[in-house]
């Protein structure tokens, strides 16, 4: 027998973290974008926020509005 149980309360689920912006002048991060829009063109999802987790890791330092990249 099965046993069905509910959360309470519903759990939150949060919005996705706004698409960081690569460095300008920085080759790795101008190739992570441009994979990330072929990605996006293919419906590629996965792909896309890979891109994304990639181009926040990639080392520059603080970036403006407080965020590293």
């Amino acid at each position: 027998m099965i046993t069905r149980t509910t959360m309470s309360p519903a759990p939150v689920l949060g919005l996705f973290p706004a698409e960081p912006d690569p460095v300008a002048g920085c080759p790795t991060c101008r190739d992570l974008a441009r994979r990330r829009e072929a990605a996006r063109a293919a419906g590629d999802g996965s792909r896309v926020s890979d891109c994304n987790v990639l181009i926040r890791a990639h080392p520059h330092g603080p970036r403006p509005g407080g965020r590293r990249g």
